[in-house]
């Protein structure tokens, strides 16, 4: 029994001894400074200039005197500035620091006075520049705590870290650019920086090809539709029926004295009001079909009617009626004569589709619209006008040639053809008939070129 007492009292002096040795290390060690803190980043993709913030309190026994931000290897601080905010409770408190940018990449931050203990620390690190590739990288900040009695340590504050993706490929090569000395030296130029800039250009390009296709996929469909159409209003406006020909004039009056910005507004919101509601693609085809029609109807009269009288009575002698003459022989010359015509009425339908963005379609001009907007540079406008020109130019230069040929060929200043004309086939207008080809005594025919063709194939069925 004395054995187990003594026992006992032995092992009461040892947990009194333990417990004392413990409550003297907590007093002689510091407490830890730097206590629930946490860091953020406000970008998703690397290879940006990325905001870090940095937000920690003080403990109740240690304030703080200097904090250093250890980035690690990649990450880019040259152009790194601070912003700090200092709260004592809800009260926000003066904070007297200086910052500067080692050797190694750390931004040190040191504070004169300390900040004072129980206090609350938010510290915002801009432009830093990550590296491209994503994941998680950690962000030691190395800490000085200094105790109440003026005694400073060193501490680190380990776990803190970030992660972000891998941005798309044309995104990282706009943020590599950004980073070249030529390319700062070009948008130090103004007006370089706010309509050419190198690095909006790389993105907008793939960007605004889906918008590109689009609106050639719009024109590409529309454009038949109105080549069918406004052959029957043309033959409509000519018909010896007085109420078909008015209802042709009413309505290439109407389509034409109005802009196609109201027939887009009219078809997109007003029938839809009454409750006429249309897919918006098939609506913008409707809407350009409809619009191109009326311009070509007038195109293809006149260009009908600039056919000569005698071509339609040679082709009456030879046995066609009204429309096999239209089908062979007037519809075939009219369709050269007017291509000229049509090829820019294409052109202008293409450049057109830009107004579909008012009303919502992503086509060309609504995709660069966004990214302006959202950018806050006229870069994609720029990369839009490319689109449109790849487009138009070769289109105007083929109008240009088409016109310079047919002008030629109206003049008989057309190179002959090869080869001998078969008897009987009518030949098209613009191809002057070899002198074998004409009867005796007929000579050539004035006004126009083709004439003399026509009136010595009558001859011949008339001879039969």
């Amino acid at each position: 029994m004395r054995d187990r007492l003594a026992r006992s009292t032995r092992l009461n002096r040892v947990a009194v001894g333990v417990l004392l040795l413990v409550m003297l290390l907590s007093v002689a060690a510091p407490a830890l400074a730097m206590t629930t803190s946490r860091l953020t980043i406000d970008q998703k993709t690397g290879g940006a200039l990325t905001r870090f913030t940095y937000q920690a309190s003080a403990d109740e026994d240690a304030g703080i005197g200097r904090i250093d931000f250890l980035f690690p290897e990649g990450f880019d601080t040259e152009d790194v500035y601070i912003e700090l905010t200092l709260l004592e409770g809800l009260k926000r408190i003066k904070a007297d620091y200086e910052f500067e940018i080692l050797e190694s990449g750390a931004v040190s931050i040191t504070f004169d006075p300390v900040v004072p203990a129980k206090s609350n620390l938010f510290i915002e690190v801009y432009d830093v520049f990550t590296p491209i590739a994503g994941g998680t990288y950690e962000i030691p900040i190395e800490y000085q705590a200094v105790a109440a009695d003026g005694s400073a340590e060193t501490r680190q504050d380990d776990g803190l870290t970030v992660k972000y993706d891998t941005p798309p490929r044309e995104e990282a090569l706009s943020r590599l650019l950004g980073k070249q000395d030529w390319v700062k030296a070009w948008t130090s130029v103004k007006f370089l920086d706010i309509f050419f800039k190198p690095q909006h250009i790389v993105v907008t390009v793939p960007l605004l090809f889906k918008g590109w296709l689009k609106s050639l996929s719009l024109v590409m469909l529309a454009f038949p539709i109105s080549i069918i159409g406004g052959l029957l209003v043309a033959f409509m406006k000519m018909a010896k029926i007085p109420p078909v020909r008015w209802i042709a004039s009413i309505y290439i009056n109407v389509i034409r004295g109005t802009p196609l910005f109201l027939q887009i507004f009219v078809v997109f919101i007003g029938f839809r009001t009454i409750g006429l509601r249309f897919p918006d693609f098939v609506s913008a085809v409707a809407v350009l079909s409809f619009n191109s029609s009326a311009y070509l109807a007038e195109i293809f009269r006149a260009g009908i009617q600039s056919i000569s009288k005698g071509q339609f009575e040679a082709a009456s002698s030879l046995g066609m009626n009204y429309w096999q003459a239209m089908q062979y022989v007037i519809i075939p010359q009219t369709v050269r004569r007017v291509l000229p015509t049509m090829t820019s009425e294409f052109i202008l339908l293409f450049k057109d589709t830009a107004l579909f963005a008012a009303v919502g379609i992503f086509e060309l001009m609504m995709y660069s619209q966004n990214y302006v907007a959202r950018n806050a540079n006229l870069t994609a406008f720029m990369v839009a006008a490319g689109y449109y020109l790849i487009v138009t130019i070769p289109l105007i230069n083929l109008v240009g040639r088409l016109e310079a040929k047919l002008a030629q060929s109206e003049h008989g200043a057309a190179s002959p053809p090869k080869g001998r004309p078969k008897r009987g086939v009518l030949l098209g207008a613009g191809t002057p008939a070899p002198a074998d080809s004409v009867a005796p005594g007929l000579g050539s025919a004035a006004g126009d070129p083709h004439q003399k063709i026509f009136e010595h194939s009558a001859a011949k069925h008339e001879s039969r």
